[in-house]
C-alpha cells in the first residue's frame, strides 16, 4: 500500500548524518549484548571480539583496495584528521624541521573546518609556525592545480578532500597526485574521504594518499566510529596513549558495538545485494528531486556541476526565500534538510560558497538536501511528492507560482516586515494596493520585488531611515529593479504626498502618529509619536518601545512566563482560557503536518490564530490583540515565539505564554 508522503519524516540530510540501517544496528545490538567481550581478553570471549576487529579491518582493507597500509579504528574523522596532523608535524620537528626555507602546510579553501582548525591548532601548539596556505577553488569548486604548483615544494603537508560535504563536488585524485608529486614527492598529503565511501571508487594502493580518514555515521554506521588509513612507512605518532590496544598505535578499549557495524556495512558495500544504489540510480533520484524544486519554487539556483558532484548532493538557493525560511517551511512538513554544513550552522554564509565566488545571497541562503545511497526510489518519490504539497501554501502567499492565478484575498495588506540578520525592511500595502517600502536592505531586494509583482502592486515610494550612502544606494538598486523587471511604469512620489497616500487608506488608530525617517515622512494622525526608531526596532530580537508620549506600563507579570512540557500547555490553557497564537509565517503553518489542535487538545471554544512575526506589528496597530486574552505563543524552535513575547509584553500585552522549544521538542 502506498504510504502517505507526510507519514513519516522526509529525511534529506544525509551528509550531516544517517539513520543505522537494521541489519547494522541488529549486529551493533548483538555486539553488546552477546558478543561483548573485550578484544583484548585471552579467554574464548575476547578472543572472539579480536577476530571481529581483524575481520572489520580485513573488509575495509577490500573496500578502499589496499594491502599495505595500516588501518586504525578511530572515534571518527576529527580524530584520524588530528592523528595525520600530529603525526606529520612531530616527524618533520624531530629530523630538525629544516627541510625547507620557508615551510608551508596546504589545504583546500572547501574543506571541511576540521582540516584548517587543526593545522592551526597543532602548527602553534608544536612550534612549526609555518605559514598556511589556503588552495584557491574555481566557481566550479575544483581546486587551482596552478597555486598548489607554485607552493607545494615548500610544504610540509597538504589536504585535501574527495567529495566536498556542502556541494558534493568530487575533486580530481589522480591530477592533484600528477601535480604535487611533480613538485615535491615527500609532502604528506591527507584527503578526507568522509563523503567518498560508499559513493565514488577508491583505491589506495593505486595512488600516493598517505592519510585518509573515515567516518561511519555518515554511512548508515553508528555515530562515534570511524578509521584512518595510513600508507605503508608513513610517519605516525600515537595520539591516544594508554594501554597499547590498536597494536600501539591507539590506546583505549576499542568500540567493538561500533567496528561491527563498520563490519555489517562492509559486507553490505561489498556483497551482491541491492541495498546501495548504483551511480544511474542515484542520477535518477537527483533528476527527479530537482524536478521536484524546480516545480514548486522560482527562481531556483544551483549551487553544483551535476558532472562534477556526487548525485547525492544538491545545493540550492531561491531567490527570494532565506534559508531559514525554507528550513522552516520543509520542517513543518516533515522534509529535514540543512543550511549549508552542519558543522558550520552557526555561521552566516557559506565559506565553501564564498570560496567558489558565489553572491553574497547565495552564501548566506543556500540549502543543501542530500540523500543516501541506500535511499529506495520509493523514499524520494515520496519525497518528490511532499515538496511539491509545498507549492500551495507558498501560492497561497504570494511567494510560488502563476502570479495570474493568485488569490488575492491571501495576500497581506498592511505592514510587513522582513527580518535579514537582525535589521528590517518594512513594506506598507494600502487597500488598494499601493505599496511603500521602508528601509530597503539590499539583501531583500529580490523578495520585495517578487511580493511587489506578484501582489500586482503599484510601488508610491521608497523611503530611507537615514541619508547614508549605503541607504542611498539601496534605495536606487531597488527602484532600479523594480522599473525594469517588474513594473511597467511607476511614479516615485514626494514624502508629503505618501504620507498623505497613507493616511487615506490606512487608519492606524486615533492614539498614534506614525514617522517613518526623517521629520518630512509622517503619517499624520490625532495623538502622540511613534519614532523611527521605535518603528525599525519593532518586533526585532531587540524588543521595542511603543513612544505614546509617556513611558510604556510594564506588564504586570515581571516573571517571563515559559512553559517546557505539552501537559504544561494544556492546563495552562484551560486554566486561564487561553488563545493559542502560531508565530510561524502563514505557509509555514499552512504547510505543517502537526494538528495543533490535537496536538494542545484544543476544544471548539479555544482559539487558535496565526500571526506571524512579519505582521506581528501590524496585528498590534490594527488592535488583532487583545490585552484582556491571555496567549499560549509557539512555534518551530521557540525562538521566534520567546522574541514575541518579549516584545508583546514590553507593548503592554500581559497575559502571554511561551512554549519553549516549540514544536521540534514537543514529543
Amino acid at each position: 500500500m502506498k504510504q502517505s508522503a507526510h507519514s513519516n519524516i522526509i529525511y534529506l540530510d544525509a551528509n550531516a548524518t544517517t539513520p543505522v540501517l537494521e541489519p547494522i544496528a541488529a549486529e551493533v545490538m548483538n555486539t553488546m549484548m552477546v558478543e561483548f567481550g573485550n578484544p583484548s581478553s585471552a579467554h574464548i570471549s575476547g578472543v572472539r571480539a579480536k577476530r571481529l576487529l581483524e575481520q572489520t579491518r580485513l573488509l575495509a582493507r577490500q573496500l578502499i583496495g589496499t594491502k599495505d597500509g595500516e588501518l586504525l579504528f578511530t572515534s571518527g574523522a576529527t580524530e584520524g584528521i588530528q592523528t595525520a596532523v600530529v603525526s606529520v608535524l612531530r616527524d618533520y620537528l624531530s629530523n630538525g624541521g629544516v627541510s625547507y626555507k620557508s615551510p608551508v602546510l596546504l589545504y583546500g579553501a572547501t574543506e571541511h573546518k576540521a582540516v584548517p582548525n587543526t593545522l592551526h591548532h597543532w602548527n602553534k601548539v608544536m612550534g612549526l609556525n609555518a605559514q598556511i596556505l589556503e588552495i584557491p577553488v574555481d566557481k566550479y569548486g575544483i581546486l587551482d592545480l596552478k597555486f598548489i604548483s607554485e607552493h607545494v615544494g615548500q610544504a610540509v603537508m597538504i589536504c585535501t578532500m574527495a567529495v566536498n560535504n556542502e556541494t558534493g563536488v568530487k575533486q580530481d585524485l589522480l591530477s592533484l597526485e600528477a601535480t604535487i608529486r611533480s613538485h615535491n614527492t615527500n609532502v604528506a598529503w591527507l584527503v578526507d574521504c568522509v563523503q567518498g565511501l560508499g559513493k565514488i571508487e577508491l583505491n589506495m594502493d593505486s595512488i600516493s594518499i598517505d592519510y585518509a580518514p573515515f567516518s561511519g555515521h555518515k554511512l548508515y554506521a553508528p555515530k562515534g566510529i570511524g578509521f584512518l588509513y595510513i600508507r605503508s612507512e608513513r610517519p605516525y605518532t600515537p595520539f591516544i596513549a594508554g594501554g597499547g590496544q590498536e597494536a600501539g598505535m591507539r590506546s583505549g578499549t576499542e568500540n567493538l558495538p561500533g567496528i561491527a557495524g563498520l563490519k555489517c556495512l562492509f559486507e553490505l558495500l561489498l556483497g551482491e545485494c541491492d541495498l546501495f544504489k548504483t551511480n544511474e540510480q542515484l542520477v535518477s533520484h537527483r533528476e527527479l528531486l530537482i524536478s521536484a524544486l524546480n516545480d514548486t519554487f522560482r527562481d531556483v539556483s544551483y549551487h553544483n556541476q551535476v558532472e562534477l558532484s556526487v548525485p547525492t548532493t544538491i545545493n540550492f538557493s531561491v531567490a527570494y526565500l532565506t534559508s531559514k525560511e525554507i528550513m522552516d517551511l520543509f520542517d513543518a512538513a516533515g522534509i529535514r534538510v540543512s543550511g549549508g554544513s552542519a558543522c558550520s550552522s552557526g555561521a552566516k554564509s557559506s565559506f565553501v560558497l564564498e570560496a567558489m565566488g558565489l553572491t553574497q545571497w547565495q552564501c548566506e541562503n543556500s540549502i543543501r538536501l542530500s540523500f543516501g545511497p541506500a535511499d529506495s526510489t520509493e523514499f524520494i518519490e515520496r519525497a518528490c511528492e511532499a515538496i511539491r504539497q509545498l507549492r500551495a501554501p507558498l501560492l497561497n502567499h504570494c511567494l510560488s507560482g502563476d502570479i495570474a492565478n493568485i488569490n488575492e484575498s491571501v495576500c497581506a495588506k498592511g505592514l510587513t516586515q522582513i527580518e535579514y540578520h537582525g535589521e528590517s525592511s518594512w513594506i506598507f500595502v494600502t487597500p488598494d494596493m499601493e505599496v511603500i517600502v521602508y528601509n530597503p536592505i539590499e539583501a531583500v531586494h529580490t523578495k520585495i520585488a517578487n511580493i511587489v509583482t506578484n501582489q500586482k502592486l503599484r510601488l508610491s515610494a521608497v523611503l530611507v531611515k537615514d541619508y547614508s550612502d549605503l541607504q542611498l544606494s539601496a534605495k536606487e538598486k531597488l527602484c532600479r529593479l523594480l522599473t525594469s523587471q517588474y513594473l511597467a511604469s511607476f511614479e516615485l512620489k514626494l514624502a508629503s504626498t505618501t504620507c498623505k497616500l497613507i493616511t487615506q487608506h490606512y487608519e492606524l488608530g486615533p492614539r498614534y502618529t506614525l514617522r517613518l525617517g526623517d521629520e518630512k515622512t509622517m503619517i499624520f494622525t490625532e495623538g502622540n509619536v511613534l519614532d523611527a526608531e521605535s518603528f525599525d526596532l519593532l518586533c526585532t530580537s531587540n524588543g521595542a518601545e511603543l513612544m505614546t508620549g509617556t513611558s510604556l506600563s510594564k506588564s504586570k507579570f515581571d516573571e517571563v512566563v515559559n512553559i517546557q512540557t505539552l501537559k504544561g500547555a494544556r492546563e495552562w490553557l484551560k486554566q486561564n482560557s487561553g488563545v493559542v497564537l502560531d508565530i510561524r509565517e502563514p505557509f509555514e503553518h499552512e504547510a505543517s503536518v502537526k494538528s495543533v489542535k490535537a496536538l494542545f487538545e484544543l476544544d471548539t471554544n479555544t482559539k487558535l490564530l496565526n500571526i506571524p512575526m512579519s505582521r506581528l506589528a501590524h496585528a498590534y496597530l490594527n488592535n488583532e490583540l487583545d490585552n484582556g486574552v491571555s496567549y499560549l505563543l509557539f512555534c518551530r524552535t521557540g525562538t521566534r515565539s520567546n522574541k514575541a513575547q518579549q516584545v508583546l509584553s514590553k507593548l503592554g500585552v500581559e497575559h502571554i505564554a511561551n512554549f519553549e522549544g516549540g514544536l521540534a521538542l514537543c514529543e
